[in-house]
């Protein structure tokens, strides 16, 4: 069974997380967004082996923290999508949707989800019912669509094509802590927030636009 590990920090209350197979040790980093002091702790305190570094999208609070993970591991796989807008690394495995990333003797399935940014990926673990999914969903809400990069019709089909259409009972590990709990169920997302409600995408532009306009943080 793949274990996770949260830790909260950051630029806005990022979250990074280790992820780990109990059975063999390996381990990834998803979203390497936090000062590692503490992750490098843990990986220590457990003797896990980080084969892996992956990352849900180019936006630079989620991989700040990039080059202290390549020292440390300095043996490390860098996974991304395989077109990034921004660079990253000149050395990294290049990510395709539907593709497998493996974690000791878990499976990860690489889902692209554009929208927020047009290099968002997320992973997802069928077999454990979970899905990391960066800046695409948070819980309450979607990722925004505020930049040069980000199309609000690629995010609504990111959303309603894909990522709803996971279990219902599938947890989602978000990029930041900006909902009324860090983690929770598809069903609940779907139940508590009318972004996940709508019939069409001109509801879901009404949604956004709503929510823009009485945004005051996050």
């Amino acid at each position: 069974m793949m274990k996770i590990k949260y830790f909260q920090g950051g630029f806005d209350n990022n979250l990074c997380y280790l992820v780990w197979c109990d059975e063999t040790k390996y381990s990834a980093i998803i979203d390497p967004s936090v000062n590692p002091q503490k992750v490098f702790e843990t990986i220590e305190a457990k003797s896990l082996k980080v084969d892996k570094v992956l990352l849900t999208h180019t936006h630079k609070d989620h991989w700040q923290y990039l080059d202290d993970f390549m020292y440390q591991f300095p043996t490390v796989q860098i996974c991304m999508f395989s077109n990034p807008i921004h660079f990253v690394n000149s050395e990294f495995r290049k990510l395709i949707h539907n593709e497998i990333v493996s974690i000791g003797n878990n499976f990860l399935t690489v889902l692209h989800t554009p929208g927020h940014f047009q290099d968002s990926i997320c992973f997802w673990d069928n077999k454990n019912k979970s899905v990391f999914t960066g800046d695409t969903m948070f819980i309450g809400r979607t990722g925004r669509t505020q930049n040069p990069h980000s199309d609000i019709e690629d995010l609504y089909n990111s959303i309603y094509d894909v990522l709803l259409q996971l279990p219902q009972d599938t947890i989602i590990y978000p990029g930041h802590n900006y909902g009324y709990s860090i983690t929770d169920s598809i069903a609940n997302n779907i139940e508590y927030s009318p972004f996940f409600q709508c019939k069409s995408i001109g509801e879901f532009k009404a949604v956004m636009k709503n929510y823009e306009k009485n945004r005051k943080c996050n």
